[in-house]
């Protein structure tokens, strides 16, 4: 969670970056969105007899937003994309981690309270 704070930090600063050095680009990165370029594949695995789902980023399809800073900021937004693809990839361990974390907890209680 300490690194995830870092990266989107750097994320957001990159953001920044580009703003200043393009304008506002936002209404150009909408427009030509038409699907997820990111998906999440899901996995099951069995620890301690506890199914846990593990979430797995991957890439389909190519970068619509090529043409994106030719005029200028070209820099700022590889850099930018970089940036928030590394906080994407965070963001989804840090869901696997969390939601094992929350299971294994629960069988935890569970069977504390057959024990006792």
């Amino acid at each position: 969670k300490m690194q995830m704070g870092d990266v989107m930090k750097d994320a957001s600063l990159s953001l920044a970056e580009a703003k200043f050095a393009m304008g506002d680009f936002s209404h150009t990165v909408v427009s030509n969105v038409t699907k997820s370029q990111v998906k999440i594949r899901t996995k099951r695995d069995n620890v301690a007899g506890v199914s846990l789902p593990i979430f797995e980023h991957y890439s389909d399809g190519s970068d619509t937003h090529g043409l994106i800073g030719l005029s200028g900021g070209g820099q700022q937004i590889a850099k930018l994309k970089k940036n928030f693809a590394k906080a994407v990839e965070l963001m989804i361990e840090l869901a696997t981690l969390q939601t094992s974390f929350v299971l294994l907890d629960e069988v935890i209680k569970l069977t504390n309270r057959r024990v006792n």
